[in-house]
């Protein structure tokens, strides 16, 4: 079995300069999120996980995947 965080928290307290982590429910500035893209109205849109829980994912993914 993966290792990888399984909790999701949803928000309501997003800002424009600050939002809740998907994966460890911390709050953070928008700059520890990576871009995923623009919405229709041409707003900058971020990815629901922060850059640390990320990686740390992307990590453990890449390791459980060597193991198959």
């Amino acid at each position: 079995m993966m290792d990888v965080f399984v909790t999701k928290y949803l928000s309501d307290e997003d800002t424009e300069t600050q939002r809740v982590c998907g994966t460890c429910g911390k709050l953070k500035d928008v700059s520890a999120f990576y871009k995923d893209g623009k919405d229709s109205n041409g707003k900058t849109r971020y990815r629901r996980d922060c850059r640390e829980c990320y990686k740390k994912t992307r990590i453990a993914e890449r390791k459980y995947k060597k193991h198959d």
